[in-house]
């Protein structure tokens, strides 16, 4: 039988690394001294049926080794990532102990640049799909907190002034543009709220003195 875990994971050996697990010797996060898991070994490898038999398992696909990279850092090929990404809903933000994100170490190393374009094409995407989810979440128009929240769309994009669009491209190309949506929208609604108030206090102290 192979000697642990890790080696039958990096060698494709289902069968054992069931055995493994069903025998609580290791877990399916278990760790090397440098904090590698069987997940890196299978993420590495290319093993996707392994995969997802590890995060059935209890696996985590974020958890992080010694050094901080997650098994997507780990990954050699472009369907392994997607695996990871579109299926497993791996993080691809994470950042390791050197601050790099899987894309930034894959870049870096320069041995895989489809999978390396493919991973920086994530942090990049449109902001469009972000923008949807971040609207959803806001407070419906109406009364809310005693304050009566309504929204307008501006039908022109011409209209806006280039400070908003240079924001606006800045939380496009940003690291996490749905934070950033998020940030920018809640601030435009507070200062709303803020000016609302100032407009309503300006108008009650003018009926006061009969103006």
């Amino acid at each position: 039988m192979v000697s642990n875990i890790w080696v039958a994971a990096a060698d494709n050996q289902v069968e054992i690394v069931e055995n493994y697990l069903s025998s609580n010797e290791f877990t399916a996060n278990a760790k090397d001294p440098n904090g590698y898991t069987p997940i890196h070994a299978a993420a590495s490898y290319g093993h996707i049926e392994l995969l997802k038999l590890l995060v059935s398992r209890g696996g985590d696909i974020n958890i992080q080794d010694n050094e901080g990279d997650t098994p997507l850092h780990h990954v050699e090929d472009v369907e392994t990532a997607k695996f990871i990404v579109e299926q497993l809903k791996g993080d691809y933000k994470i950042k390791n102990e050197e601050g790099q994100t899987a894309a930034d170490y894959i870049e870096e190393e320069e041995e895989y640049p489809e999978l390396a374009q493919y991973l920086r094409s994530l942090l990049h995407d449109k902001p469009e799909n972000s923008t949807g989810a971040v609207l959803e979440s806001l407070p419906r128009p109406g009364m809310v907190d005693g304050h009566n929240i309504r929204y307008t769309m501006e039908e022109d994009a011409g209209d806006i002034d280039p400070e908003r669009r240079r924001k606006l491209e800045e939380i496009a190309n940003s690291e996490n543009p749905e934070l950033a949506l998020r940030e920018l929208v809640t601030a435009a609604v507070r200062d709303g709220l803020s000016q609302f108030k100032r407009d309503t206090e300006e108008s009650d102290s003018k009926r006061s003195r009969g103006d």
